[in-house]
């Protein structure tokens, strides 16, 4: 069975791997339910829907690489060397970048397995609709991460070097017979695509449903959050603006109002700002090698620097801290008004000298190297509809949405006086503060078109590693494939 996926496209290797043996896209198989009744019942429709949630927490998407590797891209982390991971994404070198591409087609296929079946499944109709809703808004999650990945977005694009986005597999696969090799579509129609998938999925699905809990399945108000992120790389302006505020609007996550709450529902095992959040059991933990505590701090427990647990291998860069407020002198760290500071900590000489580290991630749902991970949290609606009201004009209306990000942190609100590029600066730099570490800066940075103003080299937007390398064995097996600029 290897021999033969070496040779297949992942859209079937990921059908595949749902049977039997391990593949070379390393996908472990989680399925526990035979594929020839996997839809008879409402228990086998949510085993097989589990499997697609299983493939977003492996390291290649959300366990790892989509929440850490865009702040080594980017000017928020430097990388200690301290075991050599990340430190080839921290200098841009070629080919050191994401590699979601099989692992998301793995779990595209599996969704678009479940919504080819649902029709003949005998589950009651409203179960059918929550599992299309949630298949809807997962296969338009991937593909978006496809996008933001391996293209460029529709208002940043270097024309000279654009190949266009990634093909669009929308029929599950279960044999060879039914193996499709499209080219890549276009930024555009990807991007409909995206939207697409995520408004069905906005009225397939509800913010009470019981049988799946909130935040770690998808709900309405998560498909509305996501929709609204996507409307900003699109220019969809009015739309970010309405999405996110039927988003806050859906009860999924509580906005913390004020530094202490802030900085506390860092330490809880379910951030209570979640709209989607991945939870890990003690099974799933990823290790000490590549999980996000490991990769961001040396600390086994918060303020106890004499037990090291992580290597601490990704950083904040000094710019970073210095947005921040904070300052070391020796073992000593000061901190200014920011309560977002109060989330870096000095780490422990366990892995060489000490860094001022990161604690957003740290083995807080009860073991070391496991935690849940936030994929979208509530805070995002405000600087979301926030730079898209900028955008519409309404400088007053954004001013109010950043000033309420600014003022539960403990910093003073802005004057109005605070209008054109001015506030725009100041929207991005709270997406900078606010996420940091959490997988947005890149992404943030290359929809605008923006250059990487770091050390130890600025890359600019137009360079081609901006882009995603496609896996070279993709290409291969595809003649109509067309591998990125400069690969």
């Amino acid at each position: 069975m290897k021999k033969i996926f070496n040779y297949i496209p992942a859209a079937l290797a990921c059908f595949l791997t749902l049977e039997s043996c391990d593949s070379a896209l390393e996908v472990k198989p989680r399925l526990a339910v035979d594929l020839a009744s996997a839809y008879n019942s409402p228990e086998a429709l949510s085993a097989a829907l589990n499997g697609v949630y299983d493939v977003l927490q492996t390291t290649d998407l959300y366990g790892r690489d989509l929440v850490a590797i865009p702040e080594a891209l980017a000017d928020n982390g430097r990388a200690t060397n301290k075991s050599g991971r990340l430190n080839a994404e921290y200098q841009n070198q070629v080919g050191s970048h994401f590699i979601n591409w099989s692992n998301a087609y793995v779990a595209i296929n599996r969704a678009n397995i479940i919504l080819k079946n649902l029709p003949a499944s005998t589950a009651p109709q409203a179960t059918k609709e929550a599992i299309e809703g949630q298949c809807l808004f997962l296969r338009g999650l991937l593909y978006f991460d496809l996008m933001r990945a391996y293209a460029y977005t529709p208002k940043a694009i270097v024309p000279s070097q654009n190949l266009g986005g990634v093909p669009l597999l929308l029929e599950g696969v279960t044999g060879l017979d039914q193996v499709t090799l499209p080219p890549r579509a276009s930024i555009d129609d990807c991007y409909k695509q995206i939207a697409a998938d995520l408004t069905k999925s906005i009225e397939k699905l509800t913010n009470n449903d019981t049988r799946f809990v909130r935040p770690f399945f998808a709900s309405r108000a998560a498909a509305q959050a996501l929709l609204s992120r996507v409307s900003l790389y699109t220019g969809n302006w009015a739309d970010a603006v309405r999405l996110s505020t039927d988003a806050l609007s859906g009860g999924v996550g509580v906005f913390q109002t004020t530094p202490t709450a802030y900085v506390s529902a860092w330490r809880a095992a379910s951030h209570p700002e979640s709209m989607f959040e991945l939870s890990y059991q003690a099974n799933e933990n990823i290790g000490v090698n590549l999980s996000l505590q490991t990769t961001y701090t040396t600390l086994r427990t918060l303020g106890l620097r004499t037990a090291t647990a992580g290597f601490g291998d990704l950083v904040p860069t000094n710019d970073l801290l210095s947005e921040l407020g904070i300052s070391r002198t020796g073992d000593v760290i000061t901190r200014g008004s920011d309560a977002r500071a109060l989330l870096y900590e000095l780490g422990t000489t366990g892995r060489g000298p000490a860094e001022v580290e990161t604690t957003k991630f740290l083995g807080k749902s009860g073991q070391v190297n496991q935690d849940n991970i936030p994929v979208i949290r509530i805070s995002e609606m405000y600087l979301n509809r926030a730079e898209a009201n900028y955008e519409l004009g309404n400088f007053a209306e954004a001013l109010a949405d950043v000033n309420r990000i600014r003022t539960r942190v403990g910093l003073t609100a802005l004057e109005s006086t605070v209008t054109g590029p001015a506030l725009l600066t100041e929207i991005l730099r709270q997406r900078r503060l606010e996420f940091a570490f959490e997988g947005h800066r890149f992404f943030d940075l290359k929809r605008r078109g923006l250059d990487l103003v770091k050390q130890p080299r600025s890359i600019a937007f137009t360079d081609f590693v901006i882009l995603a390398r496609i896996p070279t064995g993709q290409i291969s097996l595809n003649p109509s494939l067309k591998q990125n600029f400069g690969y």
